[in-house]
């Protein structure tokens, strides 16, 4: 008896108001072979009206420069809508004031619309394998600011493991990952991970960069 296996479809959903680009968006998620995006709205207001809350939804590709609401307000309208999903941010706007705000409101990555179609896509991918795929630029900037902006008086005190760790997230890598690159077990850094969110008193990634960030902490 022949089997045949399947690999399971991840849903993403589009909030973008350029609808040339949506629909080229759409396309690309479409023909990867393991990804599906059936819905697509040009603002938060129309994907408020437009899901159901009961519906599958992985991964919701959101831009922030959108008619009514901003993007960065949207974010939590999305949580609190699929609590689940994985929220990245895809647009044109690369200035730090706004990456920090869309990171602390709960973005899980940051993508830029000048990143290729398959630089996209492979963030969808990394942000389902539990990464928070970030620009190279973007990625840059953060690091860069964890180099030079020190308070006088740190709130936090990270061990240099931890630094270490929170700096890797930062880049995008996943626990698996990160243990390789640090020579230690999966246990550990999930230990290191527990410990950063408890000291930075965040319950997610996007949190944590925001607050290390903002402490100066490197």
């Amino acid at each position: 008896m022949n089997t045949k296996t399947t690999t399971p479809l991840h849903h993403v959903c589009l909030i973008e108001d350029h609808q040339d680009y949506r629909r080229v968006l759409q396309q690309a998620i479409n023909s990867s072979g393991h990804l599906k995006c059936d819905c697509a709205f040009s603002s938060i207001e129309a994907f408020v009206t437009g899901t159901d809350p009961s519906s599958k939804v992985d991964v919701v590709l959101l831009d922030l420069g959108l008619p009514g609401m901003h993007g960065v307000e949207g974010i939590s309208v999305i949580q609190n809508r699929f609590p689940n999903a994985k929220i990245l941010v895809l647009t044109v706007y690369d200035h730090k004031p706004v990456v920090l705000q869309a990171l602390a409101a709960g973005a899980g990555g940051y993508l830029l619309k000048a990143d290729r179609l398959e630089t996209i896509l492979r963030g969808i991918d990394e942000a389902l394998a539990g990464g928070a795929p970030l620009n190279s630029h973007i990625a840059r900037m953060i690091l860069s600011t964890f180099n030079t902006v020190r308070p006088e008086r740190p709130e936090t005190d990270l061990t240099e493991r931890e630094r270490e760790t929170l700096s890797l997230l930062a880049k995008g890598f996943i626990k698996k990952e990160i243990a390789d690159q640090l020579g230690v077990s999966y246990h550990t850094v999930d230990t290191h991970v527990r410990n950063i969110y408890v000291k930075l008193k965040v319950h997610n990634l996007s949190g944590a960069v925001a607050k290390a960030i903002q402490l100066g902490l490197t």
